[in-house]
């Protein structure tokens, strides 16, 4: 048997990472992970199971999508594109729409680079955390990402924290200001993802989601990581991660279907 490519190795960890957290319902060559109580996109989604993709994809797209719906969830893929050549014409023609070409970056203990803002302290949280101390760092989160609701609730930190593992959750304050967050993924087989990197608007271009990402990074490598990575929504994104020591490694393609047929 061959090796995994580096890219195998990621569409694995995040296979894992999300099996770990979220409710599964396999649907070959699909499998869904899906948020038990929050239908918000990104936290809902399919990545396609190992091995080259055959066959006409109608039927299982079809049947995936009926998963999503009976949830209540918006059919939705999150995929790195060299594991799956020919997904995303086939989604395309099965009624899903690109929603996101995310940067794949990734990032060793040699490429990393420590980075600080003057007055900004970082705060680091691991699973032993008090929710409360939690819930407004979901809450700034959720306002960067646009995603509204109702605040979290305890119940909505707790799980957050049961599902840390040996991540952790960064904050940033900026003269004893909440400002930022970020989180630590917990790590599998050596590798680990920075997520979730959110920064008021008010804050941004003050290299604040930088000294998050080389803070988060620090402490993966500390704890064993060899292989750190994340995904960047656009190109000026991507260079505040290249500032910590992120390397384009590929793309991260997020799909949805807005209307299910």
């Amino acid at each position: 048997m061959q090796p995994m490519t580096q890219a195998e190795r990621i569409q694995s960890y995040l296979r894992e990472i999300a099996r770990s957290q979220y409710r599964v319902e396999h649907v070959p060559p699909f499998t869904a992970f899906l948020h038990p109580t929050d239908a918000l996109v990104h936290f809902n989604y399919a990545i396609p199971d190992a091995g080259p993709l055959a066959g006409d994809l109608q039927t299982p797209l079809r049947e995936l999508s009926a998963v999503f719906a009976a949830r209540g969830r918006t059919p939705r893929f999150e995929f790195v594109e060299a594991c799956a050549p020919g997904l995303a014409e086939a989604l395309a023609a099965n009624g899903f729409t690109e929603e996101l070409r995310a940067l794949l970056m990734t990032a060793t203990a040699d490429t990393a680079r420590p980075l600080t803002v003057p007055g900004l302290a970082i705060e680091v949280l691991d699973r032993a955390a008090d929710p409360d101390q939690v819930r407004p760092l979901l809450d700034l989160q959720r306002e960067v990402f646009g995603a509204g609701g109702e605040p979290a609730s305890r119940a909505d930190a707790r799980r957050a924290l049961d599902v840390l593992g040996d991540g952790a959750i960064l904050a940033g304050r900026l003269h004893g200001a909440l400002v930022s967050v970020a989180f630590l993924q917990p790590s599998r087989d050596g590798l680990a993802e920075v997520a979730g990197v959110a920064t008021l608007e008010t804050f941004r271009r003050r290299g604040i989601a930088g000294a998050l990402t080389s803070a988060a990074l620090s402490r993966a490598f500390e704890r064993g990581v060899t292989l750190a990575l994340l995904s960047a929504a656009s190109e000026a994104a991507g260079r505040v991660y290249a500032g910590a020591g992120f390397e384009s490694a590929g793309y991260v393609l997020m799909w949805a279907q807005v209307e299910p047929g």
